[in-house]
């Protein structure tokens, strides 16, 4: 990126004064002429521009008048130098514009009317505004249409040969698939190699594309850009928590479109390190579902070996009935739920509230448990702080990242973008250690592929070189001595010739890896799946912890311990107290403050303090017997646990089994009794992502069918067994919870 020098912490441009219509501007030497001129406010047309990419200066409309030059210059690629007088309006610049899009327009076919971008096309636009009217040598190109990828088309009739598309893909997203080739006379956009596209199908070449040359497969012919209602909302697939728009037409989901686009191609280069805007194929395309004809419509009720529809009063009450009674025969440790970190938070907060305020029952959990708990747990023990202490831009900075197990680039695609741009522009050191070769192993500077499950060794070992090289802050240890010597003793006996033999890495490369970490001024660790979702991995967040403090990189800025959540609102389950260890806020179960404050706030006395199970104890007791019934919300034990956890045999012995979801699982298949549930574009609510920042998520479309949203449906069970809950909307549920987590709402807003 050689225009970037303004945004590299470790390059101070010098700062320089130019001449701009007159007016004196400041900048820093050697960046984009273009990018000084919109820092001031000034637009001038540019339609290969985008400020999160380098400039590739092919379009010809970013023309600027250079004082000692004869002819225009195209200011993107132009260089800022002390002492520039620019002129950016006149005439002669206009027309000069003016035939620039002339040249476009002569080889662009005039399909506005069939075209997907009309009304959303830079072309079309640029032509208005220079009144363009007349072509006197238009000619076709009648190049086929390329329709071989899964998820998108390639109309070259159309393309402008921006490169918008080669540049995102290359330069931001590093994966490098599109190439341009000359083909019948013209240069074309193709894959490479011009065959079938093969990458991560995130889009975000059809965001940029400022015309109708890439289009949706999934949307294609299906409307025009003013028919459709636009809602800005937050992405449910993994933990990112990407914003999107989902524009709808009628009660249809026709596209899923990014912030990312070449109608917000002006923005300050530097704020890339916070996210580019884009979004991965699942965020994009992965649409289909939410209006699909596999959702759940109405509720079911188990007849004999049939599952038949039935109204909701009649569901309801059977369900408040059954409960009913096997709290009664039983006890309430008889009733336990599990819930989805899909649903919002404040979804979670009514779970949690329900299963222990409705139902008297502490045996309750999300899928938070899965990993995440064990990253919380450790990180609270260790530092007192239950989620990641670094956001998107401290990772994009970071000058050494030790990324060890996780395949990032499928699991949470954005956060993988923010190490590219680690690696790009930051010159960041990356070091991979997993067990596969992932897509970020072959773009890091020091991958290592490493014996599957001995992640924890290879962790145990780079303390140990850590140590075996005086690698370590002696200001950070000398606060707590006894530790550093405990944890000299535990390694004591450690030889890094056998961790080497045992992981697959090689004495060197341990040394290695912990010089470059311990080295870099700002060094971020970061796990996931590989970690955090084996057995061990709460140690193994604790060992990563330990080499962070040795070196110096807890509390220090840009520093830190992090991981990944695979799932929308893993941190807010774990923040709404969903968890039988957690009340909202974190706050200790047993804590008997914390307890008296929310049983006074609800109304009633909480569960006895030792009570509560976890996910897999809950599943247990099922099949012990012990628990009579289950609220599954969201959740697909079924599908999601091996079949060595006999989950089947364990929800076949329940009296009841009640599942919550839009779509009839294997799990609810099981069911007794079957709510239909709304999906995230069909409520409000927020998510809290893996940064730790809440994010609103928007109604963007009415229920389907006689589904509700998952609020409503506890809080109507919830009134039925005696409780007596006036939420009437999800911001009265925002207002209590509030008013017990004072601030909460506020994580993650700009300080």
């Amino acid at each position: 990126m050689g225009l970037k020098p303004g945004t590299n912490p470790d390059v101070e441009a010098a700062t320089i004064q130019l001449n701009i219509d007159g007016k004196t501007v400041t900048a820093k030497d050697g960046i984009s002429l273009y990018d000084v001129i919109s820092m001031t406010g000034k637009i001038i047309p540019a339609m290969c521009y985008h400020y999160t990419f380098d400039p590739f200066g092919s379009c010809g409309m970013c023309l600027v008048m250079q004082e000692g030059k004869k002819a225009p210059v195209r200011s993107c690629t132009a260089k800022a130098t002390a002492g520039m007088v620019i002129r950016t309006e006149g005439e002669d610049l206009f027309l000069a514009r003016k035939k620039a899009v002339e040249k476009h327009l002569s080889v662009h076919p005039l399909d506005c009317p069939v075209c997907d971008a009309d009304g959303h096309c830079e072309l079309q636009d640029m032509a208005f505004e220079h009144g363009v009217t007349n072509l006197a040598n238009a000619k076709q190109k009648f190049i086929p249409e390329d329709t071989r990828s899964p998820v998108l088309d390639f109309n070259m009739n159309r393309c402008i040969a921006c490169a918008e598309c080669i540049n995102v893909c290359k330069d931001v997203l590093m994966i490098d698939a599109l190439q341009f080739m000359k083909k019948g006379g013209f240069n074309q956009v193709v894959p490479k190699g011009d065959l079938a596209l093969s990458c991560e199908f995130c889009g975000d070449c059809l965001a940029v594309c400022p015309v109708g040359a890439i289009t949706n497969k999934f949307s294609k012919y299906l409307y025009k850009p003013w028919q459709m209602k636009k809602t800005t909302t937050t992405c449910n697939y993994c933990g990112d928590g990407c914003q999107m728009y989902l524009e709808t037409k009628d009660e249809e989901v026709l596209r899923v479109t990014s912030p990312l686009s070449w109608k917000n191609k002006w923005g300050d280069r530097s704020e890339t390190a916070k996210g580019h805007g884009g979004l991965c194929v699942r965020g994009r395309f992965g649409f289909e579902y939410l209006d699909g004809k596999t959702r759940l419509r109405q509720p079911l009720v188990r007849e004999g070996n049939r599952l038949v529809e039935k109204p909701w009063l009649e569901a309801m009450q059977l369900v408040v009935d059954r409960f009913a009674n096997i709290k009664s025969k039983y006890g309430a440790d008889a009733i336990a739920g599990l819930v989805t970190a899909r649903c919002t938070n404040e979804e979670l907060y009514l779970f949690q509230k329900l299963m222990r305020i409705g139902f008297g029952s502490n045996h309750l959990d999300s899928s938070a448990r899965y990993g995440h708990l064990n990253f919380v747990h450790a990180s609270k023990h260790a530092l007192g702080l239950g989620r990641t202490p670094n956001d998107w831009e401290d990772l994009t900075k970071a000058k050494a990242i030790l990324l060890i197990g996780s395949n990032i680039t499928e699991t949470n695609p954005l956060t993988a973008v923010r190490i590219k741009e680690a690696l790009r522009v930051y010159k960041a050191q990356v070091v991979t250690l997993d067990s596969a070769v992932t897509n970020m192993a072959k773009l890091a500077s020091h991958p290592f592929v490493i014996k599957p499950g001995t992640e924890g060794l290879v962790i145990h070992g780079l303390v140990k070189a850590t140590i075996e090289l005086d690698l370590v802050d002696h200001e950070a240890i000398k606060k707590h001595p006894q530790a550093f010597a405990a944890l000299q003793t535990a390694v004591a006996g450690l030889s890094l010739d056998d961790v080497a033999s045992q992981t697959g890495l090689t004495t060197d490369s341990l040394r290695d890896i912990a010089t470059i970490f311990a080295e870099a001024p700002r060094a971020i660790i970061l796990c996931a799946e590989g970690i955090v979702r084996r057995a061990g991995g709460y140690d193994n967040v604790l060992k990563l912890i330990d080499l962070a403090w040795i070196t110096g990189k807890l509390g220090r800025p840009g520093c830190g311990v992090n991981t990944v959540t695979e799932e929308p609102n893993e941190q807010g389950a774990v923040d709404m107290g969903v968890a039988p260890e957690f009340l909202p806020g974190q706050a200790r179960f047993d804590d008997p403050v914390a307890r008296e404050r929310f049983a006074k706030a609800w109304g009633a006395a909480l569960p006895v303090s030792r009570a509560g199970s976890s996910l897999v104890e809950i599943l247990n007791g099922c099949k012990n017997g012990s628990i009579k019934a289950l609220y599954v919300l969201g959740e697909n034990p079924l599908e999601t646990f091996p079949a060595s956890m006999e989950v089947r045999a364990a929800l076949d012995r329940l009296e009841l089994l009640v599942v919550q979801d839009p779509f009839l699982t294997q799990t609810a298949r099981q069911a007794h009794v079957v709510f239909p549930a709304c999906t995230y574009a069909e409520k409000d609510g927020t998510f809290t992502n893996l940064e730790g920042r809440v994010l609103r998520v928007r109604q963007a479309m009415d229920p389907i069918g006689e589904s509700l949203p998952d609020w409503h449906i506890m809080t109507s069970l919830a009134n039925a067994m005696g409780c007596q809950w006036e939420y009437q909307s999800v911001n009265d549920i925002q207002s209590e919870m509030m008013k017990l987590l004072p601030g909460y709402y506020n994580l993650g807003q700009p300080r």
